[in-house]
């Protein structure tokens, strides 16, 4: 006689999900959800969700880096550099 799967397939995402889960680790469906469609296909249908300002927040072009900070970040590497070659000036004449 087979055994019974252990697994499932999520009927949101279809990811595969063992049988004692209470989510899916994929879409996030869950047995408080009812492992139903409803909640997934409201984030689908979402009227407020702008698409272009999603764009230019995710994807906008950085802002030019002030002067402050790239003497900042030239201070930073100049320090970390000696750090370096010191370390290895250490290291090769054993002091």
């Amino acid at each position: 006689m087979p055994f019974a799967s252990e697994n499932f397939d999520c009927p949101c995402c279809g990811a595969e999900v063992s049988a004692g889960a209470s989510f899916c680790r994929e879409c996030g469906a869950s047995d408080d959800s009812g492992w139903n469609l409803e909640e997934e296909e409201g984030f689908a249908s979402d009227d407020d969700f702008d698409y272009d300002e999603f764009l230019d927040r995710e994807f906008s072009i950085r802002q030019p880096i002030s002067p402050r900070d790239k003497l900042r970040r030239m201070f930073t590497v100049a320090i970390i550099a000696l750090v370096c070659i010191s370390l290895t000036l250490l290291s090769l004449f054993g002091m």
